[in-house]
C-alpha cells in the first residue's frame, strides 16, 4: 500500500507476515517501483523518493531488499534478498509517486485542442467531473496535449455528457507541470457527480479560442480577486461601469469557479496597471470565455472603479 499521499502516490508499506512494513530507499529501484504501481493499478511509476518524502510512519523498517525484474504483476512475485548491509532506518523510508492515469484526450471538439476531458486508467476511459477540476488543471493538460494554455473550462452544454465511468479525483496542480501526472491528486471527491456534469476544456491551439479575452483573477486565492482580461496579449484592468452578473458569471464558468457570487469595485489598485483599463464588454451569459462576448473599448483607468470578482 502507498501511505500519506493519495490513491496513487505515499509511503510504501508491504503486508509481511500479518503486519505492514516500511521499504528502505536502499534496496527498493526503479524496475520494484513498475511493479508496485502497476498492482495497484496506478499506472508506471513517476518518481521514486527517499529520505522520508510522505513521514516516516510507525511501521517497522524491512530488512530484506526486493529484486524484481519490473515485469511482474505483482511485489509478492518478485525474488527477495537479505539488505544487512544497507543502515536502513525510519529516515530511509521510500515513497513512490505513481501516473495513475495512463493517457488523455480531449473529446467532441471542433479539434484535438478542444472537447470533453477523457482520462484512460488502466485500458478503460472516463470523463472527470466539473467539481474536481479547474483552470490550472486545465491548463496543464492543454501543455500536455501540445495546444498551449487554458482559454476556458466548460460545461457539458459544449461538448456534450460522456459515458462509461467518472473519474472524481482532484487534480492539484500549482497550473507550471508539463503533464497531470506532476499535480498531486487528493483522494476521491465527494461530490455529487454524473455525466451530466462532464468537464469541458478549450485549449488556445484550437480553433474555438479566441486569444483576446483570456482572464485571471490577482490575488491570493484562485477564485476571487481584481479581475484582469489580456487584450491583444496586454494584461488590462476592468471597469466597473457597464459590468453586470452576466459578464461575472462568463468569467467564473471561464475559470472553473462555478458561478458568480458577487462582484464590486476593488479597494486596490497597483501601479503597473494604471495606465490602460478595458470597459463595455456585453456578454449574453453561455458563453465559454470572455473573449466570444462583444468587444470592449480600452481607456485610462480610473483607481475607483475598478472590479473585483468573488466565485463560488
Amino acid at each position: 500500500r502507498l501511505v500519506g499521499g493519495s490513491r496513487c502516490s505515499g509511503r510504501l508499506e508491504i503486508l509481511d507476515d500479518q503486519s505492514w512494513v516500511s521499504v528502505c530507499d536502499a534496496a527498493f529501484d526503479q524496475q520494484d517501483a513498475e511493479v508496485v504501481c502497476r498492482e495497484l493499478d496506478c499506472g508506471a511509476p513517476v518518481q521514486v523518493l527517499g529520505e522520508d518524502a510522505f513521514g516516516k510512519g510507525d511501521a517497522q523498517m524491512w530488512t530484506q531488499e526486493i529484486q524484481c525484474r519490473g515485469n511482474e504483476t505483482q511485489i509478492s512475485f518478485c525474488s527477495i534478498s537479505s539488505s544487512q548491509n544497507h543502515n536502513c532506518t525510519s529516515d530511509n523510508n521510500v515513497g513512490l509517486i505513481c501516473s495513475g492515469y495512463t493517457d488523455l484526450r480531449l473529446v467532441n471538439g471542433s479539434d484535438s485542442c478542444s472537447g470533453r476531458v477523457e482520462l484512460q486508467f488502466l485500458n478503460e476511459w472516463g470523463t472527470v467531473c466539473d467539481a474536481c477540476w479547474d483552470m490550472r488543471a486545465a491548463s496543464v493538460l492543454c501543455r500536455q496535449l501540445n495546444c498551449g494554455i487554458a482559454v476556458s473550462v466548460v460545461g457539458l452544454d459544449w461538448f456534450g455528457e460522456g459515458s462509461g465511468e467518472i473519474w472524481a479525483d482532484v487534480f492539484d496542480c500549482d497550473g507550471n507541470e508539463t503533464k497531470l501526472s506532476e499535480c498531486s491528486v487528493s483522494s476521491w471527491s465527494r461530490a455529487e457527480c454524473s455525466h451530466r456534469r462532464d468537464v469541458g476544456v478549450v485549449c488556445s491551439g484550437s480553433s474555438l479560442a479566441v486569444h483576446d479575452g483570456l482572464v485571471r483573477l490577482s490575488g491570493e486565492r484562485q477564485c476571487e480577486g481584481e479581475l484582469e482580461v489580456s487584450i491583444h496579449q496586454v494584461w488590462r484592468r476592468v471597469l466597473l461601469d457597464s459590468w453586470s452578473l452576466t459578464e461575472s458569471s462568463v468569467v467564473c464558468r471561464q475559470l472553473g469557479c462555478g458561478s458568480v457570487l458577487n462582484f464590486s469595485s476593488s479597494s486596490s489598485s497597483s501601479p503597473e496597471h494604471s495606465h490602460e483599463c478595458v470597459t463595455g464588454f456585453q456578454c449574453s451569459g453561455s458563453e465559454a470565455h470572455l473573449g466570444n462576448c462583444s468587444s470592449p473599448q480600452t481607456l485610462n483607468c480610473s483607481s475607483t472603479q475598478q472590479l473585483s470578482i468573488t466565485c463560488l
